[in-house]
């Protein structure tokens, strides 16, 4: 029988576990040619969410969108070419369709290659000289707009956006964005908060407060617990109530670790969950993250490591204590200057007085390798 729960990709309809608010939301913005930010930590679900929303309103008369993940993206000219192709698979078919009118509406007339990769699928791509390069990101920038104005409704979204400040086109990509008013949405995406608020929230920067901040929340414990247990009971399995409090306990409500743990206390079930097999689970999903946590600590200062262990000892907060520096030896001006650079690599957050790990199963493997 197959396993009911999937996790580590893009989560489909009967994969998918309530975000009704969200998605019902998230429509409306779009629709009424918002920009929208996403922000979430790795493996909250936000790409699930984003696609999910935008394969339902694909099923509307003239409604396109185009995704693009900027992860791994190194240079100008692979963005645009990466972003083109993007356009190009999404916007129009066939081939002989799209390359007229793309001829159309670039101005420079750039030659339009037409590849096939390993798989036989294919690729677009431009060639243009280094003196074409600044009009051919403009008129790429601009395709979304131009095929807006015939009539569709268009929704662009960029994956891991922070990825822009690298490549050195913030000016360039807000200059073309803001000219597109309502007539195409945008959605920006990304795991790395703390480049994503001086991106939107800093004066100096491009896209200062040109977006709507779209906040996704955890879901509710009796979302899962009904989510959980109707897999289970479906696939003729049982699981208590408690057990899945357990999975939430560690996991805090993360889509892809929840998912993960219920998938491999399935495997792990003939007919109910009990204790001895909800123990194995927990210890097989420690060690497929192993590997990953462990480089995480490697690269972490002696201080950054100290302030994580205060951080699990205090639960977040008054981690002034002098008892506890006392403890680990460390000034409070010192720990204030480590905890800054842990929200700065997005290993840590912070919600009022209270500081929290990003990544709960991070957190969770980190107590069982302290205490």
């Amino acid at each position: 029988m197959q396993n009911p729960f999937y996790y580590g990709g893009v989560v489909s309809k009967e994969n998918f576990c309530n975000r009704k608010e969200e998605i019902k939301q998230l429509k409306r913005d779009i629709l009424s040619g918002l920009n929208v930010l996403i922000y979430a930590p790795r493996r909250f679900g936000k790409t699930s969410l984003a696609l999910f929303t935008l394969e339902q309103l694909k099923k509307e008369k003239n409604f396109k969108y185009i995704f693009l993940d900027l992860l791994g993206i190194s240079s100008k000219e692979e963005f645009i070419n990466e972003y083109f192709n993007a356009l190009a698979q999404s916007l129009e078919t066939p081939v002989e369709k799209a390359i007229k009118f793309f001829k159309d509406v670039l101005k420079i007339r750039p030659s339009i290659k037409v590849i096939f990769d390993e798989t036989g699928k294919t690729k677009f791509q431009l060639e243009f000289s280094k003196n074409e390069l600044s009009q051919t990101l403009k008129d790429v920038l601009n395709i979304p707009l131009m095929y807006a104005e015939k009539g569709k409704k268009i929704c662009v979204v960029f994956d891991e956006f922070q990825e822009v400040e690298f490549l050195g086109i913030e000016n360039e990509m807000r200059s073309q964005i803001q000219l597109h008013s309502n007539k195409v949405s945008y959605i920006f995406m990304g795991s790395k908060k703390s480049i994503l608020k001086r991106m939107f929230l800093e004066k100096k920067k491009a896209f200062y407060r040109s977006v709507k901040h779209f906040q996704i929340k955890e879901i509710p414990k009796r979302d899962w617990i009904e989510f959980i247990k109707k897999k289970f009971n479906k696939t003729g399995k049982k699981i208590d109530d408690i057990y899945i409090e357990k999975i939430l306990m560690i996991t805090k409500g993360f889509p892809y670790y929840t998912q993960q743990f219920a998938y491999e206390l399935w495997e792990l079930t003939e007919d109910s969950v009990k204790d001895e097999i909800f123990t194995r689970a927990v210890k097989l999903v420690l060690e497929r993250e192993e590997d990953l946590f462990a480089v995480e600590w490697e690269n972490l200062t002696s201080n950054q490591r100290k302030a994580l262990k205060i951080v699990i000892e205090k639960e977040g907060v008054r981690l002034h204590d002098e008892h506890v520096l006392s403890k680990y030896d460390m000034k409070i001006g010192s720990l204030r200057k480590t905890l800054l650079s842990l929200l700065e690599k997005d290993i840590l957050d912070r919600k009022g007085n209270k500081y929290y790990f990003q990544d709960p199963l991070f957190e969770y493997w980190l107590k069982t390798k302290i205490y």
